[in-house]
């Protein structure tokens, strides 16, 4: 079951993740937001998903002021300025000078003396433009979908500023703008990437309540991929256990009616091995449709042996009765440790092979129209 992942961090989530803790000192946060005179200015660190003020100052008529906010590590922090905020990562050296205008705090006309948030900023900006130029593209799109120069522009420009993502990440994997990248990809294609940006936060925000979500995120990732790979693995194992065009196991099982019956006892057919259980919703649901392709093949050589995976008796007889099914059944009621299920290799249910008349394997796992199909193949429509 594979998955693909598109890892999503909105600004959001930026805002409610960081850490806490001092490494000593103070560093200087110095504000001039013009017209904004009179309001009241916040250093925000956050702890448990939550804001929590650090130091604050009233500009002045001028609109300036400054806080001396104790040294804390590598992470995002917020600057509040009356209703509007303005994200920066910041590290225990940096000092942080921001100029602007009010109401447009976010997108400071000067921001200085901080690398991470410099970059921050720079890259919002780039992606801001970016998607400005996107939104006119697929506006022009809608009106004239058939111009194929705006759509090569489209896919230029998407793949550039992914590609630009990419970069930045790699450039910077030992900084928290590297994550405001990352947002932009694709973790199941990029996990590599996903992987070293995980590896340079452990060693300069380890700390960090944000680097915990991000690194969480990604170790869950890296767990599912690996149990898929187990999967595929085991799969690929059990379907070698039997090949196509090797003989089909015998199975020789208990009869609904309490006798024996067993496979070889339909040689001379086409017979599909259908693994079901009362129990399995998904086998339920399949099984109208195994009954039409019965009803349609059956004066042509064809069979079904349906091999139940049930332990209660009276469950699995009440399930042929309600749904039907007029075909061979047989079971040793062991659940999944069912003697023939083992042999064949069956991990999940509904689950198929389908022989041929010298009892030979043709194919494994169809269902539906494949199934259909291929027995008009065989037998004829």
């Amino acid at each position: 079951m594979a998955r693909s992942t598109n890892f999503i961090l909105s600004c959001a989530i930026l805002l409610l993740s960081a850490c806490t803790g001092g490494d000593g000192g103070t560093r200087s946060i110095s504000l001039r937001v013009s017209g904004g005179a009179g309001t009241m200015a916040y250093f925000d660190r956050f702890e448990n998903n939550l804001p929590y003020h650090v130091d604050s100052v009233k500009l002045d008529g001028s609109g300036s002021g400054a806080m001396d906010v104790a040294s804390m590590p590598l992470d995002f922090y917020r600057v509040v300025v009356g209703s509007e905020q303005l994200l920066v990562v910041l590290d225990s050296a940096e000092e942080l000078s921001v100029g602007a205008t009010s109401g447009s705090l976010a997108t400071p006309s000067k921001l200085e003396g901080s690398k991470h948030s410099e970059l921050l900023h720079r890259f919002q900006q780039e992606a801001q433009g970016y998607e400005s130029k996107v939104a006119a593209l697929r506006t022009a799109l809608a009106s004239d979908p058939s111009n194929a120069a705006n759509m090569a522009e489209l896919n230029a420009s998407n793949q550039a500023f992914y590609e630009r993502c990419k970069q930045i990440a790699s450039e910077n994997s030992g900084s928290p703008v590297a994550i405001s990248a990352l947002g932009r990809l694709n973790m199941q294609q990029e996990f590599e990437l996903f992987k070293q940006v995980r590896e340079g936060l452990r060693k300069t925000m380890p700390r960090s309540s944000f680097f915990t979500m991000f690194r969480d995120q990604v170790d869950r990732f890296e767990q599912e991929q690996l149990m898929i790979k187990l999967q595929e693995e085991e799969a690929k194992r059990l379907s070698n256990l039997l090949p196509l065009g090797s003989a089909a196991p015998e199975i020789t099982q208990q009869t609904p009616e309490g006798g024996t019956f067993s496979l070889s006892q339909l040689r001379g057919k086409v017979v599909l091995v259908d693994f079901w259980a009362s129990w399995c919703r998904p086998c339920r649901i399949e099984n109208p449709n195994v009954k039409r392709v019965y009803d349609r093949f059956k004066g042509k050589g064809f069979e079904i042996l349906g091999v139940s995976l049930d332990r209660d008796h009276a469950s699995w007889l009440k399930a042929i009765k309600d749904d039907g099914l007029p075909w061979k059944h047989v079971s040793d009621l062991g659940f999944w440790n069912n003697a023939a299920a083992q042999e064949y290799g069956v991990s999940s249910i509904p689950y198929t092979v389908l022989v041929d008349r010298d009892g030979n394997i043709i194919e494994k796992g169809l269902r539906g129209e494949d199934l259909e199909a291929k027995l008009a193949g065989l037998l004829g429509s």
